[in-house]
């Protein structure tokens, strides 16, 4: 699994210091791989990265959703369940694994339990984070236009599907705020934006 230092790239956007974080597809932990915290949560559809990081991380709370994604985990049925409450959520690279009904019921989960929403997303102004998709997972570079001109776009291949939003429309249905990346188009954590709620 690759892992990213997702703690950077949001410390773009706030800090973590004293703040009770919850992250939303915590995948393999990599936002506790560089930099230990304190009162973190993870949560994730895949129930071998929550066991996985159970036993490297035991002082932490890890939760397993078994929720449907369209990439990860096709046979999910669950709902977002929380019982606690958090200064920060975090959701790098998740959004844009869904599609937007399940995003805005997500959201709207998440905004119950969260003072503060910190959300990546890809857009569809950013031509350079599609030709990283494609040149990754070897995928012909045919609808860039179409994802350009759409305020929503799913670009489906098999079983992979990455969604990539017009950043005011995405703005204004989740009531948030786009933001642009401080990391270049060379940097793994550069082709994608942030929306803070």
């Amino acid at each position: 699994m690759i892992k990213h230092n997702t703690r950077s790239y949001f410390e773009q956007y706030t800090s973590f210091e004293d703040k009770k974080v919850l992250d939303y597809g915590c995948g393999s932990g990599s936002f506790l791989h560089y930099k230990p915290h304190d009162n973190y949560t993870g949560v994730d559809v895949r129930a071998d990265c929550i066991n996985e990081n159970k036993k490297k991380w035991p002082q932490h709370s890890w939760i397993h959703c078994d929720a449907f994604n369209t990439m990860y985990n096709i046979n999910g049925t669950d709902k977002l369940k929380l019982t606690s409450t958090y200064d920060i959520c975090i959701s790098y690279s998740v959004l844009t694994h869904m599609r937007l009904d399940d995003i805005v019921q997500t959201v709207s989960t998440l905004k119950k339990h969260c003072n503060n929403l910190y959300l990546s997303y890809y857009s569809n102004k950013d031509k350079f984070a599609y030709e990283t998709i494609c040149d990754f997972r070897n995928i012909p570079k045919s609808q860039w236009e179409d994802i350009n001109n759409n305020l929503m776009f799913y670009l489906e291949f098999g079983n992979l599907l990455w969604t990539f939003f017009d950043d005011d429309y995405i703005a204004q249905k989740l009531k948030a705020r786009s933001c642009r990346t401080s990391f270049g188009n060379d940097d793994y954590l550069g082709i994608q934006r942030c929306l803070v709620i």
